[in-house]
């Protein structure tokens, strides 16, 4: 991803919390094979242990007949990890088109203006273990407990008591998890764009929020909120 330095976020911690926020990451691999194309990518729902290894720990899981799991199940027959790299893009729900009609400092003064797109994404590299050998009691307690802290992490944000893995038939749990296989990426770079008109003109920027705010739609209050949490920098932005 190219970042502009005025767009970048490069705080540990804050892309931590966006990736808890926005756990929806397309998880990239690059692995030649000779039946299956070389770039694969797949939307996973990620548990992110923020606690471990340098930068934390992602751990997901796919479809055992999902293409991308027929090339690393190949690729990881001898050793669990695989040889090369994996990326993971997490990218904000809060994005919008941005019209030129917002920006009325420089649309006025030279009319050099153009549309342009904000939106919030942080990736992660990582050295990425797969958990696919159904012989290997080590597999069944990756799955087990990645589904269970999965499921937890969406339950408890539910009202009422949380459902429980263990509440469905044992049987059909274990087929279940025959069906999938998991991974578990430690991450060894982590980084951000957050382009929300940080390199506007003040008389822009105030022009574009302002746009946001008078559309009264919930992507538009979303919009501000992301503009000024960036923009706090920016004198007068409640202005």
């Amino acid at each position: 991803m190219y970042i502009r330095e005025v767009h970048a976020e490069r705080d540990v911690a804050t892309l931590q919390a966006f990736i808890r926020e926005n756990v929806l990451g397309t998880f990239t691999t690059a692995i030649p094979h000779a039946t299956v194309d070389t770039l694969q990518s797949t939307h996973i729902p990620w548990v992110l242990s923020a606690d471990e290894g340098k930068l934390g720990v992602l751990r997901g899981h796919i479809a055992r007949v999902n293409p991308q799991s027929k090339v690393m199940i190949d690729a990881t027959q001898t050793e669990r990890e695989l040889t090369d790299d994996v990326l993971v893009l997490f990218t904000s729900p809060v994005n919008s088109y941005v019209t030129p009609r917002w920006m009325a400092d420089t649309k006025l003064s030279t009319g050099k203006v153009t549309p342009t797109w904000q939106f919030g994404a942080a990736q992660v590299y990582g050295r990425a273990r797969v958990y696919h050998k159904t012989s290997d009691p080590a597999t069944d307690a990756f799955l087990q407990a990645h589904l269970e802290a999965l499921t937890h992490q969406h339950e408890s944000r539910l009202p009422g008591k949380e459902w429980e893995v263990s509440e469905a038939p044992e049987s059909y749990n274990t087929r279940k998890k025959l069906a999938i296989i998991g991974i578990e990426v430690e991450i060894t770079k982590i980084e951000g764009r957050f382009k929300v008109g940080q390199d506007e003109t003040d008389g822009d920027w105030r022009g574009i929020r302002d746009g946001f705010k008078k559309e009264g739609t919930d992507l538009g209050d979303a919009m501000v909120n992301m503009m000024e949490e960036r923009g706090k920098s920016r004198p007068g932005i409640s202005g």
